[in-house]
């Protein structure tokens, strides 16, 4: 933000009471507005586009002031928008003497700190959005005395606590938006029952519990959406909720209620969206949701359900474009879908051909059950429109169809691993020009490795590992594709010949991946038209273990090539590694390394992980920081190595590595730029892994990272047009 008026705290001390909050005596007025709009600019910490340095000044109107809007009659402040503008700061208590505000948005900001009670005196307000910024606290009871309000959000911040019951009090609410707050705690109140104009109620992603109120939906006649998602919420669905006959969405899915779904469902004429996924619920699926014509998208796998779906089940939904079901078998299904979840289903037999006549179907999503059979050649018949296929761990065999990626192929991810499929890969795959990700580790094909791919331009991941791929990887031509490629895995095949520095040098998007700035994002595709996202997600090996991440960094790089036959690495250990303040992680184990190791890696405060074994290095290993914390695994197999934690002495001629010269750094960049190759310690030699590594150049010239935990599985949620599916 741009410097603030000097005369401002002048101004303050002697315009203002000594009460603080109170700016004016008697008879407020627009100076009265213009002083706490001045108090705000100066809680204002940075503002990153200068709007209120530069904008907000005492030679104009404060009725001309960006995102203020005053009232034609009285020409007070009546509305207040700022959202978006990325501000930094806080909310100061004379925001209070806005008597006139009826409409206050900060959302989409970096506000924190708590609420001020002052704000209580904002009698007038019918509009209140402070979502998506880092508010800190309780929720105030004071927020149930806006008489007047309409619309509250509150949502995406840090508060803490309970609901206050108070919010029961506002009875013209339409919209209450509490999601994602994550901290919110105890059970929904009762007196939320109250609200009898609310339209809209958003509580979800957060860690409220106990069972729902028997009756807290029996005064509330104008509902249309509620999201209790992603909560621990217990005990039975309500049979009130269904005399809520405007119901539009009910989501309540990842939580624990059990018992069975009530018949009463069948009240609801214009629902469209029902998610019960990731319950205890039990009981036959009632044939009675079938027949709601309305409906678009059900969820109700992982659940307890019993019985199967008719042939027929479908025949009364023509809107129907997404099912998420709890079947053993894959039922008929309606044309019109436009997504079709059945993954960890333990659905068995094969994939019907019925499957290739849903023609205006995106997502195909079959993974983690149990079909077998070959995969069906028809599916090919879905090129223009399907964009996500996944089918893998399940049993299918057989080669991948050639004719399952035509000319007209639109599909961005294509995941099949885990299976027993045979032979090569179809050439055909180049007309998928959009696809993103490949996955086809964990099978038989047997090929040497497909060069022909660097056709693929927008290809991001890459999953070739545990087959039986054979020969070298690169020829010129590869040496210089792949600029995309953020993960690629080829481990555990029988690939060979020497890695090109070229090929790395080309990874463009692993070179950059430590420039980017920001809040961290998943890989994700949202569909248009309808209330679903995809997302994708991968398993890599960390530590010799088999991780699933169910959600994937933008940021994310890795690179396996270990259990092959490639060339090891020569030479010392740079001295530069010392560098990279952030490193958590090194693996250079099973290698012809030699040498001491850099007295500068001790300055890695990060580094958690650290495994040189199997190498030729000598000398005394280095002391201090995180390097005391190692023990001798990390050390095995280097004879010449001495001192803590190994039980071998040095002499005197074994001291510490002397200070690297320029011509020693030199030429250690000769055989380590562009690319860290990190050992798989497996024994084998001349195995090789490069995991969580990112190439730069001209600056600190590599980077690793390791994601040491597995987040729960995000959904994101938006109150416009917004929810990821289940």
């Amino acid at each position: 933000m741009g410097k603030t008026c000097f005369l401002l705290p002048l101004m303050v001390a002697v315009l203002l009471p000594t009460s603080g909050a109170t700016l004016s005596a008697d008879s407020p007025n627009i100076t009265t507005d213009q002083l706490a709009l001045l108090v705000v600019k100066h809680h204002i910490t940075h503002d990153n586009q200068n709007i209120l340095a530069t904008n907000w000044s005492t030679s104009n109107s404060v009725c001309n002031w960006v995102g203020v809007t005053c009232g034609s009659r009285h020409q007070r402040v009546t509305a207040m928008n700022f959202s978006g503008m990325g501000l930094v700061g806080t909310i100061p208590p004379h925001l209070g003497n806005l008597s006139f505000l009826a409409w206050f948005d900060i959302s989409n900001n970096s506000f924190h700190g708590s609420l001020p009670f002052e704000l209580a005196n904002l009698q007038r307000l019918k509009y209140l959005n402070f979502e998506n910024n880092s508010f800190s606290g309780e929720i105030q009871s004071w927020l149930g005395s806006f008489t007047k309000l309409q619309s509250l959000y509150l949502g995406h911040n840090k508060f803490t606590g309970f609901i206050p019951s108070t919010l029961g009090n506002l009875s013209k609410l339409e919209m209450l938006s509490l999601y994602n707050d994550d901290h919110l705690k105890g059970q929904i109140p009762v007196a939320l029952g109250n609200l009898s104009n609310l339209k809209y109620l958003y509580l979800d992603r957060n860690r409220l519990s106990g069972s729902l109120p028997s009756g807290i939906f029996d005064q509330l006649p104008k509902l249309k959406e509620i999201y209790l998602n992603w909560n621990l919420i217990t005990g039975r669905i309500p049979n009130g909720l269904f005399k809520c006959k405007e119901l539009n969405i009910i989501s309540l899915s990842h939580n624990s209620l059990e018992g069975n779904v009530p018949m009463e469902i069948r009240n609801l004429t214009v629902l469209k969206n029902f998610f019960l996924g990731w319950n205890n619920l039990k009981g036959l699926i009632l044939s009675s949701i079938f027949n709601i014509s309305s409906l678009e998208e059900v969820s109700l796998g992982y659940n307890k359900f019993s019985g199967h779906l008719s042939s027929d089940m479908f025949d009364h939904l023509p809107r129907l474009r997404y099912i998420d079901l709890s079947e053993r078998r894959i039922p008929t299904l309606p044309p019109s879908l436009l997504c079709v979840d059945l993954s960890r289903n333990n659905i068995d037999g094969e994939i019907p051909s019925s499957v290739c006549n849903l023609s205006s179907l995106k997502e195909l999503d079959l993974s983690d059950d149990n079909l077998d059979g070959i995969i069906p050649k028809c599916l090919g018949n879905l090129s223009l429109s399907l964009l996500h296929m996944s089918l893998y761990m399940n049993n299918f065999y057989g080669k991948i169809p050639e004719v399952l990626f035509p000319e007209s192929c639109s599909l961005r991810s294509c995941r099949i691993s885990s299976n027993q499929l045979e032979g090569q890969i179809p050439q055909s795959l180049v007309n998928c020009k959009d696809l993103e990700t490949l996955d086809l580790g964990n099978n038989k094909l047997n090929d040497t490795f497909p060069t022909w791919l660097r056709g693929l331009k927008n290809l991001q991941i890459l999953d070739l590992r545990s087959n039986r791929f054979y020969g070298y990887i690169v020829n010129p031509e590869v040496a210089s594709s792949f600029s995309r490629l953020r993960i690629i895995d080829i481990s555990d095949n029988d690939l060979s010949g020497h890695l090109p520095m070229k090929f790395f040098k080309n990874l463009l998007a692993i070179i950059n991946g430590s420039e980017r700035e920001g809040e961290a994002e998943y890989m994700k595709f949202v569909y248009s038209n309808i209330n679903v996202y995809y997302e994708e997600s991968i398993s890599i090996t960390l530590k010799g273990l088999e991780r699933r991440f169910t959600e994937i960094l933008t940021t994310l790089t890795v690179i396996d090539f270990s259990n092959n036959r490639f060339s090891g690495l020569k030479g010392p250990i740079p001295s530069s590694f010392g560098n990279l303040s952030t490193l958590e992680s090194l693996d250079l184990s099973s290698n012809k390394l030699q040498g001491r190791i850099p007295a500068q890696l001790v300055n890695l405060d990060f580094l958690q992980v650290l495994n040189i074994s199997w190498n030729n290095l000598k000398g005394l290993i280095p002391e201090g920081s995180h390097f005391d914390t190692f023990t001798n695994d990390s050390y095995y197999g280097n004879l010449g190595l001495c001192g803590f934690p190994l039980s071998e002495g040095c002499g005197n001629d074994q001291g510490s590595e002397p200070p690297p010269t320029k011509f020693d750094d030199e030429r250690r960049e000769l055989n380590w730029k562009y690319s860290i190759l990190m050992g798989y310690g497996c024994g084998v030699v001349c195995g090789l892994s490069m995991g969580y590594i990112v190439f730069t150049t001209g600056k600190p010239w590599w980077f690793i990272q390791i994601i040491e935990r597995v987040q729960q599985k995000y959904v994101g949620r938006k109150i416009r047009g917004r929810r990821g599916r289940k």
